[in-house]
């Protein structure tokens, strides 16, 4: 749980010194809940840091690329280093879990504000403990300009 909180407040130290654009969001995945905070997702790279939420906590950072750029939609992928909580479900013993994620997905912006989308996003995960799977969901972000 420290190394959790640690990597947060890391995160939204280094967010903040950028001096960037902050997006905030919620993902609703089939695996957990996520609550984002990340860079200007207009950009054509972008940072964000998820903290899951569910049976366990998790943290999660995740840097992507944006290879469609437009005012009403990006489309995106990225690579994401994660790290769930003292207590997963699939273990009998308290440790943590590191994995890595291969997110894509679309932001669509349907609105004449375009600080609000909406998210439909899919990634396979591995983990070093147990199988790969494919985790997808949808959520809603808004950029803080």
């Amino acid at each position: 749980m420290k190394k959790l909180l640690f990597s947060l407040f890391l995160f939204m130290g280094i967010v903040t010194l950028a001096e960037a654009q902050v997006s905030a969001g919620i993902n609703f995945q089939n695996t957990r809940t996520f609550i984002t905070v990340g860079s200007d997702t207009d950009k054509e790279f972008f940072g964000e840091g998820r903290l899951g939420l569910g049976d366990d906590l998790g943290l999660e950072l995740m840097g992507g690329y944006n290879f469609v750029r437009k005012s009403e939609v990006n489309a995106y992928f990225g690579f994401g280093l994660g790290l769930f909580g003292d207590h997963h479900r699939n273990h009998k013993h308290d440790h943590d879990d590191v994995y890595l994620a291969i997110p894509f997905g679309v932001l669509i912006k349907p609105f004449d504000n375009k600080n609000f989308g909406f998210l439909i996003e899919a990634a396979p995960v591995f983990a070093d403990n147990h199988d790969g799977y494919l985790r997808g969901g949808i959520g809603f972000k808004y950029t803080f300009r």
